[in-house]
């Protein structure tokens, strides 16, 4: 029995587009949520099935209202994420979800991460030790010996364990003869990741 909800999502603006999009599950799993994000959208909306799931091989009718191309993340039932990017509804028509859409997390939490430092602090960093939640001690220094004045960035790369998503960071300032270490916790390091490093005051 085919499955079609009617769902539509509203954007505000000066300008709206509506189209229509026929996404059909086939990724051997029961689907729970649908997001869609539009091409001036930062953030994925609300859930376009509330309190509907959709079986393997059903479909649901979206009314979509805003400007192609849009982006979609599905949640199935195992807890399992697909993203689909550059979806353009008024040439396709249809949308089929399949296994390869899944938001494979080594993509971007692989072993090798190469992230940009920027020093916002005010001061000197004379190192960077960067370390798991995990890891009972912290990682050698990703600067070398180098120093990072404030206002600068600089490209650096590190080995992590796959999947790894959090790190605590350990960094030194340099102010007048002295050198003042400072910690941030949990911080989110993904492959290409920006870390904007700043520092409060000591009093």
């Amino acid at each position: 029995m085919k499955l079609t909800f009617g769902m539509i999502l509203f954007i505000t603006g000066s300008c709206l587009f509506s189209e229509s999009l026929t996404v059909i599950n086939r990724t051997g799993a029961m689907i729970e949520l649908i997001q869609a994000a539009p091409a001036e959208s930062d953030q994925w909306g609300d859930d376009l099935i509330p309190d509907q799931v959709m079986l393997d091989g059903e479909t649901v009718s979206l009314e979509l209202i805003g400007p192609s191309p849009w982006a979609f993340r599905f949640l199935d039932s195992e807890g399992v994420v697909y993203i689909m990017y550059d979806v353009m509804p008024a040439m396709t028509g249809k949308l089929a979800v399949r296994p390869e859409h899944q938001a494979r997390l080594l993509l971007f939490a692989g072993a090798e991460r190469e992230i940009t430092l920027m020093n916002r602090t005010g001061s000197t960093i004379s190192s960077i030790r960067i370390s798991s939640i995990t890891d009972g001690d912290w990682g050698s220094d990703v600067l070398s010996g180098r120093f990072l004045r404030h206002g600068e960035s600089t490209d650096i790369s590190f080995e992590a364990v796959p999947g790894t998503l959090s790190f605590d960071i350990r960094f030194t300032l340099i102010s007048g003869s002295l050198e003042i270490p400072y910690e941030k916790s949990a911080v989110i390091l993904t492959d290409g990741a920006s870390l904007v490093l700043t520092a409060q005051s000591r009093d």
